[in-house]
C-alpha cells in the first residue's frame, strides 16, 4: 500500500523551488535570477579559491573542477567551475542549462581549447556529449543513490519518498547534458 501512495504522490522533476528547475523556467526573470546567483558564487568565492590553490587544499578539489575553455565570441580563456564525479573512473559533468550552457557551446565551438584543472592537476581532455538516454538514465540513478542530499537541492529529489526505479527521469533526459572528459 506505501508503495502505491509513493507512486501516487510523484511529481515529475525537476521539482519546483529546485535550482534545476529555475534555471529551466520558463519566466526569464527568475531564470536570471538563479544564474546571477551561481555567477556571483563562481566569480568571487570558487574561482579566486581555486587560483590561491586553497580549495583543492580544503578537499573541494574532490567535488569541483575548473573547466578552462575558449570563448567562442570573443576568444577569451574562460573559466568556469563545475561540479564533477567519478563515474567509472570516468571525469562526468552536468550541465544543467542544457544546451543553453556558455561552456558548453564554448566548448562545441573551440574543442580544441579546452582544459580540465580539478585538484593541482590540470589536462586536456577528450570531450563526450552523451546523447544515449539509457545511458544518462544510469548515471541519474546512479546520482540519486550516491548524492540524495545534493539531488534534494539541484532538482528536487525527495529521497524518503521518491525511489530510482519508478521515478519519471524523462523531462530531465531532455532539460540536463552529460558531458564525460576521457
Amino acid at each position: 500500500m506505501a508503495k502505491n501512495n509513493q507512486i501516487e504522490n510523484q511529481e515529475e522533476l525537476p521539482r519546483p523551488g529546485s535550482a534545476l528547475y529555475n534555471l529551466n523556467h520558463p519566466d526569464e526573470k527568475i531564470k536570471k535570477k538563479t544564474l546571477k546567483r551561481y555567477k556571483k558564487l563562481n566569480k568571487y568565492l570558487i574561482i579566486p579559491l581555486y587560483r590561491i590553490r586553497l580549495l583543492p587544499l580544503l578537499g573541494f578539489g574532490r567535488i569541483f573542477l575548473i573547466l578552462i575553455t575558449k570563448g567562442r565570441i570573443t576568444g577569451k580563456k574562460r573559466r568556469t567551475p563545475l561540479e564533477y564525479h567519478r563515474i567509472d573512473g570516468v571525469i562526468t559533468v552536468f550541465s544543467g542549462r542544457g544546451e543553453d550552457a556558455g561552456w558548453l557551446k564554448n566548448i562545441r565551438a573551440n574543442p580544441d581549447d579546452l582544459w580540465v584543472r580539478h585538484g593541482f592537476h590540470s589536462f586536456k581532455p577528450r570531450v563526450e556529449i552523451m546523447t544515449d538516454e539509457n545511458d544518462k538514465l544510469k548515471i541519474f540513478k546512479w546520482y540519486v543513490n550516491k548524492h540524495s542530499r545534493s539531488s534534494k537541492l539541484l532538482f528536487g529529489w525527495k529521497p524518503k519518498i521518491d525511489d530510482p526505479e519508478t521515478t519519471d527521469f524523462s523531462k530531465m533526459l531532455n532539460i540536463v547534458t552529460l558531458v564525460r572528459f576521457l
